[in-house]
């Protein structure tokens, strides 16, 4: 029997695994629920409606996800000996990989944006 058929320690990962992610659904409920609270004010943020950005924000994911699922590579893998050939999974995890990579660097040029200035000079 290989390391790769029986791990040492599965039962610590899957627990783990399990954690996280109720953790993530936990902090993602609330996260959505307190954003709900907030969209009902009208705040400005830097002289712009916090309505505007959050609904800016859900359309740039959803055109994201739109635009990386009709991209995705649904070529078979062949992984420790195993052919990975589900095209719908493959299709989801290259859209789950590819949409945090463009929105990481959308993120990035935010930042790098802001602390130019350029915004201020576009605003004038």
């Amino acid at each position: 029997m290989s390391f790769y058929e029986s791990p040492l320690f599965i039962d610590v990962l899957l627990t783990s695994i399990y954690a996280l992610l109720a953790l993530t659904l936990g902090l993602t409920v609330w996260s959505m629920l307190r954003t709900l609270q907030m969209r009902n004010r009208e705040r400005l943020t830097m002289g712009i409606p916090a309505k505007r950005i959050a609904w800016g924000v859900a359309l740039l994911l959803c055109a994201t996800l739109a635009l990386t699922a009709l991209t995705a590579d649904t070529q078979p893998l062949t992984i420790n000996g195993h052919l990975y050939d589900s095209s719908f999974w493959l299709r989801v995890s290259d859209m789950l990989i590819n949409t945090s990579t463009v929105l990481i660097v959308v993120a990035v040029m935010c930042v790098a944006l802001s602390a130019l200035g350029i915004g201020r000079l576009l605003k004038h």
